[in-house]
């Protein structure tokens, strides 16, 4: 099973080469539009695309006991329950079931994103907006939160690696359009402030990763990664 598994462009290109034996993946996403490109541009006779949600145990029960190996690469930062999520991963997978999680802890998007909110120029258009910035970040929980998380739910911990990856990017334009593309405040930015709000959200991120010894503007972010086993 292939967990918010957005566009489909992982499941096809990553998990059916790496599993030459599968019988059927089943590729879910909270997001009906990403279950719909990905039925038109990512279709694989083996892929079964659905609309679920990993928090709603409601959502995926038929899939319960039923499930050998699940993947969720840059998932479960969004998610508001996190230790439901994994519960339901454990119901997910028979016994003897492996997952394999990918995710962000803290990041300097994140504390970008919190600068700006308490900017006053921006601060009133965010006022009750959800900015999904992830607990992790908050909270500064670290992997032996999650290892601990784990174990307590009745995984066997197989791999449990943290670590900080700094990405360069390309160009100025490219950092600048990027960041706002994923940015959960943008949406509520009204048109004629877009490019403004664009500005201020690089600058922020600027100040928070500098640039690199080529002068390019990078980025840093925490990364949790692991594999469990349901004993």
């Amino acid at each position: 099973m292939d967990v918010g598994c957005g566009p489909g462009g992982n499941a096809v290109q990553l998990l059916v080469p790496l599993f030459p034996k599968l019988e059927k993946i089943f590729a879910v996403d909270l997001l009906p539009d990403m279950i719909d490109f990905a039925e038109k541009h990512n279709s694989h006779s083996l892929i079964e695309y659905s609309v679920a949600n990993i928090e709603d145990r409601s959502s995926i029960e038929r899939w319960e006991n039923k499930i050998s190996k699940l993947v969720a690469l840059h998932c479960f930062q969004w998610l508001k329950d996190q230790r439901k999520g994994f519960c339901n991963v454990f119901n997910l997978l028979k016994s003897g079931g492996e997952a394999a999680f990918c995710f962000v802890l803290q990041s300097s998007l994140y504390a970008a994103i919190l600068e700006i909110q308490k900017n006053h120029k921006w601060s009133s258009l965010f006022e009750g907006v959800d900015d999904y910035v992830a607990n992790s970040h908050h909270d500064n929980y670290h992997s032996s939160y999650y290892e601990k998380m784990l174990k307590d739910i009745g995984f066997e911990v197989l791999y449990c690696k943290e670590e900080v990856k700094i990405d360069s990017f390309t160009s100025d334009e490219e950092y600048r359009d990027f960041f706002p593309s994923i940015c959960a405040l943008t949406s509520h930015v009204p048109a004629e402030q877009k490019e403004e709000f664009k500005e201020d959200l690089f600058q922020e991120l600027l100040k928070q990763n500098g640039r690199d010894s080529e002068g390019l503007p990078q980025h840093w972010g925490n990364m949790l990664e692991l594999v469990v086993r349901k004993e």
